[in-house]
């Protein structure tokens, strides 16, 4: 009871980010001029990446015994490439026969002019470079296996922690940290160091790209050892209850969220948000009843992140030809006209596709 209970809250706070992650994808300056109180949503909604990285890394790292067999790895590769391959090829096909029916030559040689963008870094949808940046983080664990051979003292691991956070700070404040869209990283220290990298091979950006990644991996996987030495090497437990626990879980996530760009830098503030989000599910779930209503969310998250651009696309063709004036400017009105709709469609289609058990296994890896 106790662990499906706990999972109860991670799986409403899955749900509520995956409406995030739709909210950031209806609208931004490459749709119209973006209202300064859009804007402000969207920054309030940049949690959902952050959180769905420290809830990967705490489920794969938080367990008595993390698995690191060759089975493992074979499973944990299927359950990214296969879904990132077959949303890959699903995408390219739509913006292929949209872009075509529409006579938008321009953007169908602008999709396919960068291929080795569109194989490594998530290219054919913004949404898809989620993947191959969770199976670069994933080969950290290597370094939670030589960690569990060592006798640490309680302090290392925050200093641990501290460092990686560091690290991941100065990519982001040197300029260095992936780019999406481009899908480049190190641009400060390659101009430098080459001043015509524009011209260079593909093997380089690829090693720079997963330095990139890993750099930004790192806090998440080391928070994620620290809570796991917590929980197993020490007699540490909450001088609270649960549900003190959650609220005060809540109350820093949204100081962070609110305020933490005046006293955090950017890369403390993206950790520290997604790690609370998820310590608020956690402590949420031993006073939240798992209902088949959340547990659905849980479990068509992944997929509703996967879907929603084209749920997204569906709404703007049907606001095109009903109220094309809502297009004109980016608006809290026009988000929520966007993502509301896209929202419960993704969530809907994901439901019925899961129905299917060889459509749930290779398109939403369940």
């Amino acid at each position: 009871m106790e662990n499906k209970a706990r999972f109860a809250g991670i799986d409403l706070c899955r749900g509520i980010a995956a409406y995030g992650v739709v909210l950031l994808h209806s609208g931004d300056k490459s749709w119209a001029t973006v209202n300064p109180l859009s804007a402000k949503l969207s920054y309030l909604f940049d949690f959902p990446v952050p959180f769905f990285l420290a809830t990967s890394f705490y489920l794969l790292i938080c367990r008595r015994n993390p698995d690191l067999s060759w089975d493992y790895w074979q499973v944990r590769l299927r359950r990214i490439f296969l879904p990132y391959i077959i949303w890959t090829v699903i995408f390219l096909l739509v913006k292929t026969i949209m872009f075509s029916a529409l006579d938008q030559d321009n953007k169908l040689k602008e999709l396919f002019k960068d291929p080795f963008s569109i194989i490594f870094y998530g290219g054919a949808a913004i949404q898809l470079y989620f993947l191959p940046l969770l199976l670069v983080g994933t080969s950290l664990i290597i370094v939670a296996f030589y960690l569990e051979q060592l006798e640490m003292h309680i302090v290392l691991p925050f200093i641990l922690v501290f460092l990686g956070l560091i690290f991941y700070h100065l990519l982001i404040a040197t300029n260095n940290a992936f780019l999406l869209g481009p899908n480049i990283a190190f641009q400060s220290l390659l101009n430098k160091l080459i001043p015509n990298h524009s011209h260079i091979n593909e093997l380089l950006r690829l090693i720079s790209v997963i330095a990139a990644w890993l750099v930004r991996c790192l806090p998440y996987f080391l928070i994620a050892i620290t809570w796991r030495f917590i929980r197993f090497e020490t007699n540490f437990r909450l001088p609270f209850s649960q549900l003190t626990a959650a609220t005060l879980a809540l109350l820093i996530f949204i100081i962070i969220n609110f305020f933490g760009d005046l006293f955090l830098p950017s890369g403390f503030r993206e950790v520290l948000l997604g790690y609370s989000l998820l310590a608020f599910g956690i402590a949420l779930s031993h006073h939240l009843s798992n209902n088949r209503f959340i547990r659905n969310l849980g479990l068509c998250s992944f997929g509703i992140y996967l879907f929603h651009p084209l749920a997204i696309n569906f709404i703007e063709i049907l606001i095109k030809r009903t109220q094309p004036h809502i297009l004109e400017q980016v608006t809290i009105l026009s988000q929520m006209i966007f993502s509301l709709p896209s929202f419960f469609i993704s969530w809907l289609a994901v439901h019925l596709l899961m129905k299917n058990r060889t459509i749930a296994k290779y398109l939403f890896s369940t």
